[in-house]
């Protein structure tokens, strides 16, 4: 069995490199020969066919508009192009989430503005005072390690981000002050919770590793666990992160979902290496030709 992983060029740091080893060698234990190939080496003419397709490819980019020509051309992807997207675009998730009654905070789409306007009428903000009050977390659509979000205490703190973000879209949500600092990364693979740990961080009310968080092994309720699995089939993924909240009585509430989670420090905390039950999972899922 033959595969491809594919990579983003530009994304070339130890920490990718990692993610990419541990991916390659576990294909190696389950004998499947996965080759890393950049979306640059695999762009062609929008209409000409690929040279040569192997049984499958690991898509671990964001490049919706390759992964969707490769499955034009019947390649089977890991994740799909509408599960990549789903996952990559903050409002998308909101909507696909929201379509399948999955608990998410209370979120407002930002209006459509334009590079030469930005958001230049805020009376938008109007609304969302109203129904989300502050603080609120401001998130841009686009964005990773929790990067592009922001906490807005007062009307003057959101007007000075949405400033700050030209005429990028973004979304508007509602505070959980019950998870300030903490949430849970659970981990799925092929429906079933792999392994999840907790996050939390007591300088920022974000949890992100990168953003100077910890983390520890936690076993989920059962309820937590639904959230993340009715997450992930809302959003039609095979693997993925999922970024779960405390509600006020612990009720489960999604933050985020990841369709290429970085999985390390989940083996950091857990023991638990994701790699090698990605790669199960999808050496079964070819064989069964699902």
């Amino acid at each position: 069995m033959q595969g491809w992983l594919i990579v983003n060029p530009f994304l070339d740091t130890q920490k990718f490199q990692e993610i990419y080893g541990m991916l390659c060698a576990a294909a190696e234990k389950e004998h499947i020969r996965l080759d890393m190939k950049t979306t640059a080496q695999l762009k062609c003419p929008v209409g000409a066919s690929f040279d040569v397709l192997p049984d499958f490819a690991v898509f671990w980019d964001k490049d919706v508009y390759l992964a969707r020509q490769l499955e034009m051309a019947g390649l089977r992807l890991f994740n799909s192009a509408f599960a990549v997207e789903a996952c990559d675009n903050k409002a998308l998730t909101a909507l696909h989430l929201s379509a399948h009654y999955v608990p998410t905070p209370d979120t407002i789409l930002s209006p459509k503005t334009f590079e030469a306007m930005g958001y230049c009428n805020l009376s938008f903000l109007d609304a969302a005072e109203k129904q989300l009050g502050y603080p609120m977390v401001i998130k841009e659509a686009y964005g990773s390690f929790g990067q592009q979000v922001y906490l807005a205490h007062d009307r003057q703190q959101a007007e000075q981000i949405i400033a700050g973000l030209g005429y990028k879209d973004f979304i508007m949500q509602k505070y959980i002050s019950t998870s300030h600092g903490r949430d849970i990364r659970v981990n799925v693979v092929g429906d079933r919770v792999i392994a999840s740990m907790l996050r939390y961080n007591e300088n920022d009310f974000r949890s992100n590793i990168s953003n100077g968080g910890s983390m520890a092994p936690y076993t989920p309720t059962v309820a937590q666990e639904k959230a993340a699995l009715d997450a992930c089939r809302a959003l039609k993924l095979d693997f993925a992160g999922v970024d779960v909240m405390f509600g006020e009585n612990d009720e489960p509430i999604i933050c985020e979902v990841n369709s290429n989670p970085h999985f390390k420090s989940t083996l950091q905390a857990t023991g638990i290496d994701l790699s090698s039950h990605i790669m199960h999972y999808i050496r079964e899922a070819i064989t069964c030709g699902v």
